[in-house]
């Protein structure tokens, strides 16, 4: 039997305007305290963050009155600014449980390239100049119209 190829041809995106340095935090802690991470992360500088649910291999054969329990977790990662990152991840560690032992913890990664983001404040300034495109071309049609 004869087996058919086919290729595919590979677009490559284009490279971003500004290259920022950035990292990914990624905090691992127990079920149910994501909130606390965020919240400390937010109030430290961070925009955002993507909360996934786990579950541990660390405590597999614990087990209570005969039933097996899977230790979950939550998995938050956190987007940042390279030089926004320890300041980030010490409120992490300052407001959660990450520094006692065998309860979570909290990395970062570099990240080499990120696309489809954008900060909130370079989106509002484009919202401005499109606002103030179309006012100035409103206003360029009422005062043709006033001039026939």
């Amino acid at each position: 039997m004869e087996r058919k190829t086919q290729v595919i041809r590979k677009t490559t995106a284009s490279k971003p305007e500004k290259e920022i340095s950035q990292d990914l935090i990624v905090a691992v802690i127990n079920r149910g305290f994501s909130d606390y991470v965020v919240s400390a992360a937010r109030d430290a500088g961070a925009t955002g963050a993507t909360i996934m649910y786990g579950r541990g291999t660390a405590d597999v054969d614990k087990q209570v009155m005969g039933i097996s329990l899977q230790p979950e977790r939550e998995i938050v990662i956190i987007l940042v600014n390279s030089n926004e990152k320890r300041k980030i991840m010490q409120a992490i560690a300052d407001r959660t449980s990450i520094m006692e032992e065998g309860r979570s913890l909290c990395f970062s990664l570099p990240v080499s390239s990120v696309y489809g983001l954008k900060r909130v404040s370079e989106q509002k300034l484009e919202q401005i100049k499109k606002a103030k495109e179309l006012q100035k071309k409103a206003e360029q049609e009422r005062k043709a119209k006033e001039n026939k």
